[in-house]
């Protein structure tokens, strides 16, 4: 593809990464893959079946310079980086009273500073443009009980990476943020078996929204938060079912 980039994938091990990769590469997106798990980073490499085009580089890049290196890395394999996906993040529920300091430490370390680090080790590289993408929760803006250090770091994440796109659209650097709900994936439904998986979202879906993201069609979008969030909706016993619906469950 004429438009093919260069991009460092942050977090490939998550319930994202495989679809995420899978997408980018058919796309003729070069990718670099950073992640602690090299045998888990091998894996999604040979899944892809594209080893011409996918590399890895073992490296925590929520630590300043183990990011540098995962950037430096990226150059050296393919001569340039064109931007950054930013899959890492944690997850943690539990009420305020039982939530030790250390729980939001975590989350926001997770959520907001992996973002951070990995962000300011590749825009320097990204003299000519480029794109940064970073995925959130629709819990960031309408948390449920118990999911307050979750929500909280996610809609920081949110408010930064906004503050973050208008300090470099002006060099035609793209930086969104890709919103979603719980992951539809093998072992969520193992996890829950009584869940409604229609509500959930599929990384296929993710995977499509990012490669639109990459390409000329979303050169206007500068800070979009851009949900994908399946048929999830809020519901209230306030609302009546849409006509032939069955009643809608109460939060």
């Amino acid at each position: 593809m004429s438009d093919a980039k260069v991009y460092l994938v942050t977090g490939p091990t998550g319930a994202m990464g495989e679809a995420v990769i899978g997408k980018l590469a058919a796309s003729g997106h070069r990718l670099v893959l950073a992640g602690r798990n090299e045998t888990r980073l091998k894996e999604l490499i040979d899944s892809v079946g594209e080893t011409d085009r996918v590399d890895l580089v073992v490296a925590d890049t929520t630590q300043p310079l183990q990011a540098r290196r995962a950037v430096s890395e990226t150059v050296d394999r393919f001569g340039r980086i064109d931007g950054l996906i930013h899959l890492v993040g944690g997850f943690q529920i539990g009420p305020v009273m039982l939530t030790d300091l250390d729980a939001y430490r975590r989350m926001f370390h997770a959520n907001v500073v992996s973002a951070v680090s990995a962000t300011q080790a590749v825009l320097p590289q990204l003299a000519d443009g480029g794109h940064l993408i970073f995925l959130s929760s629709v819990l960031a803006s309408e948390p449920f009980p118990g999911f307050g250090a979750y929500a909280a770091s996610k809609a920081a994440l949110q408010a930064w990476v906004k503050s973050l796109a208008h300090e470099v659209k002006h060099r035609g650097v793209h930086a969104n943020v890709v919103v979603m709900t719980m992951a539809d994936t093998a072992e969520a439904r193992a996890q829950r078996p009584h869940v409604d998986f229609d509500h959930a979202t599929k990384p296929t879906a993710v995977a499509d929204v990012i490669d639109f993201l990459l390409t000329p069609a979303a050169d206007g979008l500068y800070g979009a938060v851009v949900p994908v969030l399946g048929k999830f909706e809020f519901s209230t016993a306030l609302m009546a079912a849409p006509p032939g619906a069955p009643q809608l469950n109460k939060l």
